[in-house]
């Protein structure tokens, strides 16, 4: 496939082998990668948290990450279709919500289950597949990343391992369908909402995308066979139609991932449909004149959910480049755009107004890098990035994204990479945590390094510590 030729000629490097990847940006890939080996010291925490925690999942525990563990059978009797619970569902007669209960609650079984819009039922998400996906999703996307700027080859195994285990193994694997997600006792066993499920796997095609560097992914033509049949199945299915027509992040995040399964799959004119579509059917239709996107800042957590939105665009926008259609450039004759989306948002992020809308749970704004550093790029403007920092209330230099979309590419930053001696370590609050590349790999003696949660890093239940940001972070 043709790579699309890059502005950012600061993060281009000749040295490192460019990445045909879709939502992430291939030659930025290289260029950080090349950085990274000279011994950039802007990234060295980045890269170290990353390290940290790629060795993390190396020692964890992955059994669980399949289908085939959770306690329910799916009405169509096999395990291997994924099955998930609507995450704001709770019974109608919950003591956690006071009486007057719904009409019509059967007060004794708690049926039908109701939604309380921002509340996430956590005893009962638990106990089907999500959460075994978004660690999964999380694991493989961190270790493909470590594997791609360390060329270690046990990191790309343990990836595979990972990626046999939840899409192909016989035993073990996922079918190609959602059938069976958001469902709620009382109501539907599966609903088209459920397709929400699979946002974060936009990363993990990603960096299957860097794992095809690797002489291990031998079963590369397999997977693609399975995002394909998934990619066929979003585009087919009662629920993917269903999903195709939703007008709010559910819209926005059905198109970033179909346009970045379907062009794994080598479905072009799948991508392509959609990227041609989804300036009409997406920005028109859920970005307002002014930036303001309604459809999210009517929920509980409308703040998080602009920020979904958008991380939905970005994906996206990125993907449809591929397709030769530019959306970050579209403004609709009224004004509409991606941009003025993001540039809606400063003004409350630094305090110089007052948001009107609910926000039922905090939110850090440096979960919001991601947003603000791509637009930074992609818009060619630095006042996105100095808004970042300026409202961010954590250090943002340890952030994964920092690895994706330096911080370099930002128009008025630096070009020139800045080498760390190897003799004269810079000297940080924690003691050797940004080491260098090449003794980047976590002791297990050193505790305080293996109890270490990197600013923009979750710990899971089973030991790791993987980057939020490839989190379903709603859930």
């Amino acid at each position: 496939r043709e790579m699309l030729s890059s502005s950012h000629g600061a993060e281009k490097s000749a040295e490192a082998t460019i990445p045909q990847t879709f939502s992430w940006d291939g030659e930025m890939l290289a260029g950080v990668k090349a950085r990274v080996q000279k011994g950039d010291a802007e990234l060295q925490p980045a890269i170290h948290a990353l390290m940290h925690s790629a060795e993390l999942v190396m020692k964890a525990d992955i059994s669980k990450w399949t289908v085939m563990a959770k306690n329910f059978t799916p009405p169509s009797g096999t395990k291997h279709d994924y099955m998930s619970v609507a995450i704001y569902y709770w019974p109608c007669n919950s003591p956690k919500f006071p009486p007057p209960y719904p009409h019509g609650c059967n007060t004794t079984t708690g049926l039908p289950w109701v939604s309380h819009d921002g509340v996430v039922n956590s005893a009962a998400v638990d106990q089907f597949d999500s959460p075994a996906l978004g660690h999964m999703e999380a694991a493989i996307t961190t270790l493909g990343l470590a594997y791609y700027f360390s060329d270690n080859e046990t990191y790309a195994i343990r990836a595979l391992t990972v990626v046999d285990q939840w899409f192909l193994g016989t035993e073990t694997k996922m079918n190609p369908n959602l059938n069976f997600g958001q469902g709620h006792p009382g109501g539907a066993s599966g609903g088209s909402g459920g397709i929400i499920d699979t946002v974060r796997w936009v990363n993990l095609i990603n960096a299957l995308q860097l794992l095809k560097l690797s002489t291990s992914f031998s079963n590369q033509v397999e997977i693609e066979t399975w995002f394909g049949q998934y990619s066929e199945w979003l585009t087919d299915s009662k629920l993917g139609k269903g999903e195709s027509h939703a007008t709010n992040n559910h819209g926005t995040w059905y198109d970033a991932q179909l346009s970045n399964y379907a062009l794994y799959a080598n479905k072009g004119d799948v991508a392509k449909r959609v990227a041609s579509e989804a300036a009409e059917k997406r920005i028109d239709t859920e970005i307002m004149p002014d930036g303001q996107m309604p459809l999210e800042e009517r929920r509980t957590k409308s703040w998080s959910y602009c920020d979904y939105n958008l991380q939905a665009f970005l994906h996206l926008a990125t993907a449809a480049q591929h397709s030769h259609v530019d959306l970050f450039s579209y403004v609709s004759k009224d004004g509409r755009s991606i941009r003025k989306a993001v540039e809606y948002l400063i003004p409350f992020m630094l305090g110089e107004k007052k948001w009107p809308y609910k926000q039922i749970e905090p939110f850090k704004f440096s979960a919001m890098l991601e947003v603000f550093r791509r637009s930074a790029i992609m818009f060619k403007n630095a006042s996105f990035e100095a808004a970042i920092e300026k409202a961010s209330n954590e250090s943002l230099a340890e952030n994964v994204i920092n690895l994706i979309y330096p911080k370099s590419a930002v128009p008025g930053q630096s070009d020139e990479s800045t080498m760390m001696p190897q003799s004269q370590p810079q000297n940080h609050h924690h003691k050797n945590r940004h080491r260098n590349l090449a003794n980047s790999a976590v002791s297990p003696r050193d505790r305080r390094d293996h109890d270490w949660i990197p600013a923009g890093y979750t710990k899971i239940p089973n030991g790791a510590v993987v980057p939020s940001a490839f989190l379903p972070e709603l859930l």
